[in-house]
């Protein structure tokens, strides 16, 4: 028997999701500039620890655009379908939502500790 994931309830539209894209990609070369500029320094290791805000920020977009779903809007019980936002009354699709959201969150959390992570193994 296999479980059927519930089916992915999107609050934000394309002209959302490519906002989230972009902020992924501007986060993550503001990490990429600020490790080389580390590296280049030859900055005790520990700074590294520094970059763990740009990765988080730079999953966290790339997630949103990816699972079309915004983290925000979710928490304040909305979505944004690029009509301004409205809110979401269906109990069982905020509930969903959240349950996405959350997802998100976890999947850049643990993204940001792992590029962290391997920032510190690198030999510089």
């Amino acid at each position: 028997m296999t479980v059927q994931q519930p089916q992915c309830i999107v609050n934000i539209g394309p002209t959302e999701r490519r906002k989230r894209l972009i902020s992924g990609i501007v986060s993550s070369a503001i990490s990429l500039a600020i490790l080389t500029g580390l590296l280049a320094s030859g900055a005790n290791h520990g700074w590294r620890l520094f970059l763990f805000l740009p990765f988080v920020a730079a999953a966290s977009g790339f997630f949103q655009w990816h699972d079309k779903t915004c983290v925000g809007l979710a928490w304040r019980s909305q979505r944004d379908l690029d009509t301004g936002p409205q809110p979401i009354t269906d109990a069982a699709e905020l509930k969903q939502v959240r349950v996405q959201a959350k997802r998100v969150n976890i999947k850049s959390t643990a993204i940001a500790l792992i590029l962290t992570g391997l920032c510190f193994v690198l030999p510089w």
